[in-house]
């Protein structure tokens, strides 16, 4: 249990200086290691950071699988990165390129991108961030707007980062190093948000004024939804610190209650406060967040070449039968034609030869588009900006064993223990490719606070699920020791591989990673991780 919930203000620092000077490096010092983040705290911060992180799939709900990607920016120029997957479908789902067109790809495979903020410390926010801040409150509404929202969500990033520090010395069983580092994140997070509240008052319209507002009540959210879930992970062995922790999570809830901020939650919450909550919390986040969105236009990139090629094969076939018919009408024996029939027949078969010339030429033309050109093409942009800072080549097909890369079926057979598997299990396999590139000095220009491009990326599969069989199978057995028969629901589910890496342009060497989703009529069951 967290005890003491009920103090009001967060006891003042009680470490030395120089320990806390040690906890303090280390605080603001990125983490490096991987982990799954608790729900509840990164749900609300959102990962707003830097691209340094390696793509990860999740489930987000039933149908849908999540993954953000990041392309981070090189020191100048341009920065090509490619992404690529194979989706290893069993075939009873259905799943083929007569049943499954482009658009249908197209229409299942959505993607947003935002742009990632350099991470900074909390520290370094309050010494340089809120002037900044200060300043902009005081120029036009749309740019005090701006930074507000941007703001909170480097605030965001900060103490994501603070409490993933904290995290990975927990992992590691350090209790003194949990408790500088945790007792540290208390000061700084006080000393930010106090200096935020100084300035708040200071804008100027009323947008500007309302946007405070709501900035003031997202921050004291993250600060109290951080504080309450680190308080309920050090319950178990840290109590004081839990509970110091929990006394500045209940000051941030006493702050918006006094000041009339919503999101106030109480011991005998109801559903409908509940709900409330929840939709506040998430209106917040969205408002700060979308700030980072970025602007996208879509072209079909090959689809203008594809129908000045096509005019071009129809030109080419109408030619032959027009030079057809008039070299036999021009140089022909005349008495051979004299029959209206014999006319008729060269016509005829002019006509079939220059049908045939369209539809090869077509074939030919259209696997050449699809080979060479991007299906898609995206041009992204800093909302209100017309200078395009990066650039997405998208491509998605269904592909043969023998186009799939030697690596990728390696990765996707080094579980099977024999080559027949391939028969019990037969699968068709999508391609999907996408290659960003990311015109540094471009983002840098824009806002120099941007450090990479963050494509979220979402997969429905109620498509890929229209054709499995009913989730539960009756199935008999006999057990060969006790000489029973027994009868048991047996669920039936489908085992999707999906084959990934994300690698620079020109750099071969990344390894491809493996993941199985498994899945049932009634959607997503899990992820698994295949080393």
């Amino acid at each position: 249990m967290v005890r003491d919930l009920r103090t009001s203000d967060p006891p003042k620092k009680r470490v030395a200086k120089p320990r806390l000077q040690a906890a303090t490096d280390e605080l603001d010092t990125e983490s490096t290691g991987r982990f799954s983040a608790p729900g509840e705290w990164a749900t609300l911060l959102g990962d707003l950071s830097p691209g340094d992180r390696p793509p990860e799939w999740r489930v987000h709900d039933r149908t849908h699988l999540e993954l953000a990607v990041d392309y981070p920016t090189g020191a100048s120029g341009d920065a090509d990165h490619v992404w690529e997957a194979y989706f290893f479908v069993p075939k009873s789902l259905r799943l083929s390129r007569e049943s499954y067109s482009k658009e249908d790809i197209y229409r299942d495979f959505q993607s947003w991108v935002r742009f990632a903020v350099t991470r900074r410390p909390l520290g370094e926010l309050a010494r340089d961030g809120v002037p900044k801040l200060a300043e902009a409150l005081t120029r036009d509404e749309a740019t005090a707007v701006r930074e507000l929202r941007v703001f909170a969500s480097e605030v965001r990033t900060a103490l994501l980062s603070a409490r993933r520090r904290i995290e990975e010395v927990r992992a590691a069983n350090e209790p003194d190093a949990v408790e500088a580092l945790t007792r540290t994140l208390l000061v700084r997070v006080r000393e930010l948000l106090d200096a935020t509240r100084e300035i708040l008052p200071r804008a100027k319209t009323e947008g500007a004024k309302v946007a405070a507002e709501w900035i003031d009540e997202d921050l004291s959210l993250v600060a109290e939804t951080l504080l309450a879930s680190l308080s309920l992970d050090l319950g178990r062995k840290h109590h004081e610190l839990a509970a110091l922790v929990a006394a500045g999570a209940v000051h941030e809830a006493r702050y918006r209650r006094d000041h009339g901020l919503e999101g106030v939650g109480h011991a005998k919450v109801g559903k409908r406060e509940i709900e409330h909550l929840e939709f506040r919390r998430h209106v917040l986040k969205r408002f700060t967040a979308s700030a980072l969105q970025a602007e996208k236009e879509v072209s079909e990139a090959g689809r203008f070449t594809l129908q000045v090629l096509y005019a071009v094969a129809a030109s080419i076939a109408m030619s032959f039968a027009v030079v057809a018919a008039a070299y036999h009408g021009t140089h022909a024996n005349a008495s051979a034609f004299q029959s209206p029939w014999m006319w008729a027949a060269v016509v005829i078969l002019a006509y079939a030869g220059k049908d045939r010339i369209k539809a090869t030429l077509q074939n030919v033309f259209a696997s050449w588009v699809a080979k060479h050109l991007p299906d898609r093409l995206w041009k992204l942009r800093s909302a209100g900006s017309e200078r395009v800072l990066g650039t997405i080549k998208e491509r998605s097909a269904f592909v043969g064993k023998s186009e799939i890369p030697k690596p990728v079926l390696a990765t996707r057979n080094s579980t099977r223990q024999h080559e027949l598997e391939e028969h019990a299990r037969p699968e068709e396999v999508l391609w999907h490719q996408k290659v960003c590139r990311v015109d540094a000095d471009a983002m840098r220009a824009t806002d120099g606070r941007y450090a990479a491009l963050t494509e979220v990326f979402r997969l429905d599969l109620r498509r890929w699920l229209a054709h499995t069989d009913d989730p539960k199978q009756r199935i008999v057995f006999a057990d060969p020791d006790d000489a029973h028969v027994y009868a048991a629901n047996a669920p039936r589910v489908y085992n999707l591989a999906i084959v990934y890496r994300l690698r620079r342009a020109g750099d071969e060497s990344p390894p491809w990673k493996r993941i199985r989703v498994i899945v049932s009529r009634k959607g997503i069951q899990r992820i698994e991780h295949v080393s």
